[in-house]
């Protein structure tokens, strides 16, 4: 226990100031238990925009993953009233008991992992990006974006056994920027809708999500709907355009760990237009979101055929490596699972 608790400290350590450079603070803003869960979530988006792009170059090794790992000490010392404070420390005792609870709790890591995601963050670690790769396994055509997360933390920081901490810190993240809502609700004494949604969040997750060994993709998915959902209900949905702009790459995140759930690309459309879209859509927080979307797009093509596998209608055909075939099965398949046709008597 005491060595899960003290790597989910490193870990926690070296994501955070990855986050910074997402949701840049300013001065006037609150520093609280809410920035620190924030910037640990844009931290993770972050490492996952690397691991990706490096994928396309090279196999994500030990040594690379532990140089790009090492990158976050530079941040702290540039930041250092930011992270070595009281706030901050207790905020990582909090991260850290709650992966530790995670992890210790599950003895195995059932969903599916066996399957295609432990095989594929393997791959990650021994292979550059391979061309027409879901011919191996279908699987590997609609991948999610949290392998190449966890694939990263490979390294010799965390050895092999670091791949299962990226899941686990989203979840004490977003579980902490919850509650760390709800405590400042109530002490202003402000009962507004978005504090019994909090609420209401909490029971769910900690009553449906506290297995870790049933994450999956899916869990760590809904946590980021989840946390989606509740930025955009914050303010009575008036929010500044830098918030605006958090909204669309937390929407692409969410699409690229699973593309079933659209409506988190859609909800951000809400609040473009006329006046802001060109300050939305033009911006540097957008160029990168958008970048991120085309190399999750590219990765998806030179894996598949497809731009989103397993759609037939965005797949390539003249590609050499394209199975249409297999394609049309698997979308069947996946419209069956997510109907729930095998409950079915």
């Amino acid at each position: 226990m005491i060595s899960i608790f003290l790597l989910s400290i490193i870990a926690t350590l070296l994501v955070a100031p990855f986050g910074v450079i997402l949701k840049r603070r300013k001065i006037s803003s609150a520093i609280n238990f809410q920035y620190f869960s924030e910037i640990l979530i844009y931290g993770l988006i972050l490492i996952s925009f690397i691991s990706l792009l490096l994928n396309f170059f090279t196999p994500l090794t030990k040594t690379v993953n532990t140089l790009i790992l090492i990158l976050p000490l530079l941040i702290l010392c540039r930041n250092i009233k930011l992270f070595f404070n009281f706030k901050f420390f207790f905020f990582l005792f909090s991260v850290s008991f709650l992966v530790s609870l995670l992890l210790i709790k599950s003895h195995t890591y059932r969903p599916d992992a066996g399957l295609y995601h432990l095989p594929y963050i393997n791959i990650l670690n021994n292979e550059k990006i391979i061309f027409g790769l879901s011919n191996f396994h279908f699987r590997y055509g609609h991948i999610s974006i949290i392998q190449y997360t966890s694939a990263i933390f490979n390294n010799y920081i965390f050895l092999t056994n670091g791949i299962v901490i990226p899941a686990a810190l989203l979840y004490a993240s977003i579980v902490l920027n919850f509650i760390s809502q709800v405590k400042i609700y109530l002490e202003n004494k402000n009962y507004d809708f978005h504090l019994f949604f909090l609420i209401s969040l909490i029971i769910y997750i900690f009553g449906k999500m506290s297995r870790y060994a049933e994450f999956g993709n899916d869990s760590p998915t809904h946590l980021l709907f989840f946390f989606l959902l509740s930025e955009i209900l914050r303010n009575n949905f008036k929010h500044k355009l830098s918030e605006i702009r958090n909204f669309f790459l937390l929407g692409i995140f969410i699409f690229m760990n699973k593309i079933f759930l659209t409506l988190s690309i859609i909800f951000p459309l809400i609040f473009l237009s006329k006046n802001n879209y060109k300050k939305l859509l033009f911006s540097g927080k957008n160029l990168f979101t958008s970048i991120f979307f085309l190399m999750w797009i590219a990765k998806s093509i030179v894996v598949s055929g497809c731009a989103l596998y397993p759609i037939k209608l965005t797949c390539i055909d003249n590609l050499s490596w394209t199975d249409i075939k297999t394609v049309k099965i698997v979308s069947a398949e996946s419209e069956a699972w997510a109907k729930s046709w095998p409950a079915y008597i």
